[in-house]
């Protein structure tokens, strides 16, 4: 099987920034490749962010592969429409090749993949097991009709949906296969981990709900141990980011990592980071992350009006994230957030109280992003009840970081405006509220001199001896002071 990462803009999705955030490895991508090599099966992967995908690329993938040809494309709404553009390629060029496509974007609307007219079959949710059994009956002509977890087009011509699968146990599936990225790590940034799947949660801008419901599964400590053993002593990754949707839902199961981690003195060779809520947070678990040295927590702050948490359904306050933050700096640990800006019923007053409370209490990296109205979220029905739902074609304007990277003069749309303000407004706001966060000496300088923003920025190493790193320095500063003029305007 020929597993494929689509390649979207980082450029038009990251501006100016995109030099300085990592590329992640493809942790979906990666995971299903791991558990369809445990299981016997041939696996290819193309990742279009180290080169594009061409005829001739095609043509040498498929050299030593029997037919049916299996492509399976792994699509998120960011790159969707590079990953029907390449569906298309494929049927063109292969057109008994069996194309499959899944991840968030196509689990949520199967019904558009397949109506593109070159996608067979939508694998919905978690895809291991689905993709195993599916390869081995492709490959044999069975048929498929009834394997659960799947969408595809009958012979009449009639989508059919079948039933849903059942989530397959997190702790059967294999370790993580860095190894088939690690030829590539002068390009990947091979220091992120993933350690559970799902949250228990139900916000209404999150889409993950669409994958694993609100089912919370968690791998054993011990189990977790041996990958970042892996990454830290043969792969000489210096810091670790966990991207779990939140790490400390079980804090039984964090603290026993800690300990493991000290005890195999991982945390004398690498620092690491990880997401949880502010709720989740008290002195105890904080003593066991600060001693496996921690460095950097992020948690999701979202506003700072109790009003609008209410309307976001988190299940918390905002009164428990300024709490957390507040402990976490008594324990010296980097604060890392993001609020979100433009929500439904919003006033700009409430937008400012959120840039006046991340002021107030110093935290050290803050995005302030623009609401993003993702399919299969309560906020995109939110967004078309209000009619305020603005969506371009391919859903190519589907970017949380757009108003920071476009500016206030930028010709897309913003996928979605609330009715109580205008799209002009909320574009100078959330500029200038960036803008006027970040534009401190002292955030400034972390960034530059202290490693940058864990997870989301980084610098190269001593970068200011690179003449080249001065140059882009400085066309990001000129562009900067740009934007932070121009939304001045009246």
């Amino acid at each position: 099987m020929i597993l494929i990462n689509p390649y979207y803009d980082r450029a038009k999705k990251l501006g100016i920034f995109a030099r300085y955030v990592p590329l992640s490895v493809p942790m979906g991508i990666g995971a299903l490749a791991g558990y369809l090599l445990q299981q016997g099966k041939q696996v290819k992967i193309l990742d279009e962010h180290l080169a594009l995908i061409t005829a001739e690329v095609l043509d040498d993938c498929i050299r030593d592969i029997s037919e049916p040809y299996i492509f399976g494309i792994s699509c998120v709404s960011a790159g969707i429409g590079r990953g029907y553009a390449l569906a298309k390629i494929i049927k063109t060029k292969y057109p008994d090749s069996k194309v499959i496509m899944g991840g968030i974007h196509p689990t949520v609307l199967p019904q558009e993949a397949l109506d593109t007219g070159f996608v067979d079959i939508v694998v919905r949710g978690e895809g291991e097991q689905i993709m195993d059994i599916l390869y081995g009956m492709l490959k044999a002509g069975q048929d498929y009709s009834r394997l659960e977890g799947i969408s595809f087009r009958d012979d009449a011509g009639h989508i059919v949906h079948n039933a849903p699968a059942k989530l397959p146990d997190i702790n059967s599936l294999p370790p993580f296969p860095y190894h088939l990225f690690a030829e590539h790590k002068e390009k990947y940034d091979l220091g992120f981990a993933i350690s559970s799947r799902g949250c228990p949660y139900n916000c209404i801008f999150c889409s993950q709900r669409a994958i694993n419901g609100r089912l919370y599964r968690y791998m054993p400590p011990e189990k977790i141990i041996d990958g970042l053993d892996l990454l830290i002593n043969k792969y000489e990754q210096a810091r670790v980011n966990f991207h779990d949707d939140n790490f400390v839902v079980n804090k039984e199961r964090t603290k026993r990592l800690c300990e493991l981690i000290c005890s195999r003195n991982l945390h004398k060779k690498a620092g690491f980071g990880c997401q949880t809520r502010g709720d989740a947070i008290d002195r105890d678990v904080l003593s066991y992350l600060k001693a496996a040295n921690f460095t950097a927590i992020d948690i999701g702050f979202e506003t700072a009006s109790e009003r609008l948490m209410a309307l976001l359904n988190k299940g918390e306050k905002v009164q428990d994230n300024i709490k957390a933050a507040k402990l976490l700096q008594a324990f010296g640990f980097q604060i890392s957030t993001a609020f979100i800006l433009g929500l439904p019923t919003e006033t700009r007053e409430e937008r400012w109280q959120a840039y006046r409370l991340a002021k107030e209490l110093k935290l050290n990296y803050v995005r302030f992003n623009n609401a993003t109205p993702y399919p299969g979220t309560r906020l995109y029905e939110i967004a078309k009840e209000e009619n305020g739902l603005n969506i371009e074609e391919n859903w190519s304007n589907l970017n949380a970081c757009g108003t920071l990277i476009d500016g206030p003069f930028s010709k897309t749309k913003l996928a979605y405006v609330p009715a109580t303000t205008t799209e002009r407004e909320l574009r100078k706001d959330i500029l200038r509220i960036n803008l006027f966060f970040s534009l401190n000496p002292r955030r400034v300088f972390g960034l530059l001199f202290r490693g940058g923003a864990p997870g989301w920025m980084v610098f190269p190493k001593r970068w200011y001896f690179s003449p080249k790193e001065w140059y882009c320095l400085a066309k990001l500063g000129f562009n900067v002071a740009a934007a932070f003029l121009s939304s001045l305007l009246p």
